[in-house]
C-alpha cells in the first residue's frame, strides 16, 4: 500500500505515480443577452468513435466599419479562425482557395456554385468597430449548402481577444447545438527549482495558452488546483508549515483562505455543481478518508471510513453522487457511491490500477487514468472514458505517462497531462472525447495539473 506522505512531494492522489489529479463539474454561465443564443436548428457535426470530418470554412479576414483592411480587425478573425481549428470540427481554408475575393462580395453578392465547387460548407465575414475601449464585432455566417444566412450576430467587449472567443462560441453553438469552450481559462502547475528546493506555482491563462499569469508566489508546493462551478475561485493544495491542507482562492483578489486545521493532511479537493460544498481527504493514522465541507458554516460531514486509501472524489452534475479513487479491494480502482456516503458500488475491476475519476459535465461519462502492465514493455499508462455505470470502457489516449484527465464545461474535450519520458518535461494536451485530435496546449515551461474553467462570464 502506498504511503500518505507521498503527497507531500508528489501529489494529492497518493495513487498516482508523478503529479496529481484533475477535473471540475462545471456549468455554462450566461455570457450576456447578446453572447446567449437558443438554437434551434438540428446539429449539422456527427460524430462517431473517433471518425470526424472537419467541415471546410472560409473565414474571409475582418475589416473595419467601411470594409477595409484593419490590423485589429484581421488578429480578431485569426483567433475566431484558429478557434475553430482547435476544435478539429473545423477546416479553415486557405484564403488562395477563396472563389471569390471580399471586394467581389461587396459589389454584388455570395455565389453560392462557385462556393458549393470549391466544397465549402460555412463561410464567414466580419467588420470591427471601436468606440473609446469598446470593441464590437458584427459577423455573419453563411451556410454554402443550404444557401442561407445562418447567424447574425454583434459581440462587444473591452478585451477584444475574449470578444473574438466569444465569436467563435457562438458559431461553434450554432453549427454543432453545443455550448462553446473557447472563452474559458486554464489554472495549471508550473514547477519552480530544482531538487530539494522545488516549489511549484499556480498559473492562470486562455485555454489555448495565450495571457499566462501567476497566481500565487514561489515559495510553497502547490497543487491540484479546480475551478468553482462560478469560475471565480479555486481550490488546491498547499504543503503549509510543513503540511498538506487545502486553501480557496478568489481569482480576482489572488487571497488564498485556509478551510481550516485538520488533524492530518487535506488534499484532493472538488467543488459541488450545486452547493456551496467541497468534497475532499482527510488522513487519519496513515488512511484516507472522504469528507464533505459545507463552505457556509464550516461543517465537515466524513463519508467514508478510514480504513483504506480513498481519494480523488468527483460530484455528479446534479451533485447528488461522488465518483472515488479507493484501495479497499486491494488494488486502486473506481467507486461511486451517493453524496451522503451512503450505496458505495464499485465501478472497475481487474489487474490494472483506475484512479482520477472526473464525472463529465453531461452526465453520461466518467474520464479517468488507468496504468496497465504490459508484457516486455512494462506499464503504460492510458486517459480513458467510461460509462457511470462501469461499461463502454475505451482508450482515448496513451502514452510513458498521461494522467490528470480535466474536461471542458461543454463535456466534448478533456486535458491532460503528458511525458513522453523521464528526461521530457510534462506538457497539457487536449483532446476530443473519441481521441481525436490531440494537440499540444503550448506553454513556455513545463505545465501540469490542468483545470479548466466553464464559459467566462464576461468579455471585459
Amino acid at each position: 500500500m502506498f504511503s500518505i506522505g507521498i503527497l507531500c512531494s508528489i501529489n494529492s492522489n497518493v495513487f498516482s505515480s508523478s503529479k496529481n489529479p484533475k477535473g471540475v463539474v462545471q456549468k455554462t454561465p450566461k455570457i450576456s443577452t447578446s453572447y446567449a443564443k437558443t438554437f434551434d436548428k438540428p446539429k449539422r457535426i456527427q460524430i462517431t468513435r473517433g471518425v470526424i470530418r472537419a467541415e471546410p470554412i472560409a473565414v474571409f479576414d475582418f475589416t473595419n466599419d467601411q470594409n477595409g483592411p484593419d490590423k485589429d480587425a484581421e488578429e480578431i478573425s485569426n483567433i475566431v479562425s484558429n478557434d475553430l481549428k482547435n476544435s478539429g470540427l473545423f477546416a479553415p481554408m486557405a484564403s488562395n482557395s477563396f472563389p471569390q475575393v471580399f471586394s467581389e462580395i461587396i459589389r454584388t453578392s455570395l455565389n453560392f456554385a462557385l462556393w458549393q465547387k470549391a466544397s465549402t460548407r460555412f463561410v464567414l465575414m466580419g467588420r470591427v468597430s471601436k468606440r473609446f475601449s469598446t470593441t464590437t464585432v458584427h459577423f455573419y455566417l453563411y451556410d454554402v449548402l443550404t444557401k442561407q444566412k445562418i447567424l447574425s450576430k454583434e459581440v462587444s467587449g473591452r478585451n477584444s481577444r475574449k470578444v473574438a472567443h466569444a465569436v467563435a462560441d457562438l458559431i461553434y453553438s450554432r453549427i454543432t447545438n453545443e455550448a462553446g469552450f473557447f472563452n474559458t481559462k486554464i489554472v495549471y502547475a508550473k514547477p519552480i527549482g530544482v531538487g530539494r528546493k522545488k516549489t511549484t506555482q499556480l498559473w492562470i491563462m486562455d485555454y489555448d495558452g495565450h495571457h499566462p499569469k501567476p497566481l500565487t508566489d514561489q515559495k510553497h508546493l502547490v497543487l491540484t488546483p479546480r475551478f468553482s462551478p462560478t469560475g471565480k475561485d479555486i481550490a488546491y493544495l498547499k504543503v503549509h508549515n510543513g503540511k498538506a491542507e487545502v486553501f480557496v482562492m478568489n481569482l480576482k483578489t489572488k487571497r488564498g483562505e485556509h478551510l481550516g486545521e485538520f488533524e492530518g493532511m487535506s488534499f484532493a479537493p472538488r467543488y459541488s455543481p450545486v452547493r456551496n460544498e467541497i468534497v475532499m481527504s482527510l488522513t487519519k493514522d496513515g488512511k484516507s478518508a472522504i469528507y464533505k465541507m459545507n463552505l457556509d458554516n464550516r461543517v465537515l460531514t466524513r463519508l467514508t471510513k478510514h480504513v483504506s486509501i480513498d481519494t480523488s472524489p468527483c460530484f455528479s452534475p446534479d451533485g447528488g453522487q461522488i465518483v472515488f479513487t479507493s484501495d479497499r479491494a486491494g488494488r486502486e480502482h473506481i467507486y461511486i457511491m451517493n453524496s451522503d456516503g451512503s450505496d458505495v458500488r464499485r465501478l472497475t475491476f481487474g489487474a490494472d490500477k483506475y484512479s482520477q475519476p472526473v464525472w463529465s459535465p453531461r452526465g453520461d461519462l466518467i474520464a479517468f487514468t488507468k496504468q496497465a502492465r504490459i508484457p516486455g514493455e512494462g506499464s503504460k499508462f492510458y486517459i480513458g472514458v467510461m460509462g457511470i455505470d462501469g461499461t463502454g470502457e475505451r482508450m482515448i489516449a496513451d502514452g510513458w505517462l498521461v494522467e490528470e484527465p480535466c474536461w471542458s464545461g461543454n463535456g466534448r474535450y478533456l486535458i491532460f497531462t503528458k511525458q513522453v519520458s523521464v528526461r521530457q518535461q510534462t506538457r497539457l494536451y487536449m483532446v476530443d472525447l473519441t481521441g481525436y485530435n490531440q494537440q499540444w496546449i503550448k506553454t513556455k515551461t513545463a505545465a501540469y495539473n490542468g483545470t479548466w474553467s466553464p464559459l467566462v462570464d464576461s468579455l471585459d
